[in-house]
């Protein structure tokens, strides 16, 4: 299970495990010290692309067919479903840590923006876990964590806005 273990640059040594070890979810979370006093180039920029793409994929993949009942058992096309949700949410994973390395260029959106950007990794991870057992019910959650960090990001000036008008396949 990976996590985003992201913090604000510091001058001390990280506390996140090295890589290619495995992280429980009561493992700790590396803590943030020090943000950045100017932002580097196109930090914001680069933030919005990979949050807007993340979250993108979560309310086409995940979110949308849930809403519908795709991952009810018997309903029409829940294998396919399954699957395009846990691609989904592998890319999702990519985009968080993407937007999160970003966030940590822009020293206001490393103050604000880190710690919801976690809780959405750690709860799409938990989602992910759930609907392996058949339990739909973390996807909620998710979306909660979402709607916190984009109303985070917009406080900042970095608004995420998806495309509404691409058509499911």
């Amino acid at each position: 299970v990976m996590f985003l273990a992201v913090g604000c640059k510091s001058s001390s040594p990280s506390t996140s495990p090295p890589a290619g070890s495995s992280t429980s979810a009561a493992a700790p979370v590396a803590a943030a010290t020090a943000c950045p006093s100017e932002a580097t180039d196109l930090a914001k920029t680069k933030f919005i692309a990979h949050a807007a793409l993340g979250f993108g994929a979560f309310h086409r993949y995940i979110y949308k067919p849930y809403r519908a009942g795709t991952f009810r058992s018997g309903a029409h096309g829940r294998l396919l479903a399954f699957i395009k949700a846990g691609l989904a949410a592998l890319f999702v994973e990519h985009e968080i840590r993407q937007a999160g390395a970003a966030a940590q260029n822009s020293p206001a959106l490393c103050k604000l923006i880190l710690t919801p950007l976690r809780t959405v990794s750690e709860t799409v991870q938990a989602a992910v876990t759930k609907l392996k057992g058949g339990d739909a019910s973390g996807i909620s959650t998710v979306q909660n964590a979402v709607t916190k960090a984009e109303s985070g990001a917009a406080s900042q000036g970095a608004a995420i806005v998806e495309n509404q008008t691409a058509p499911l396949r």
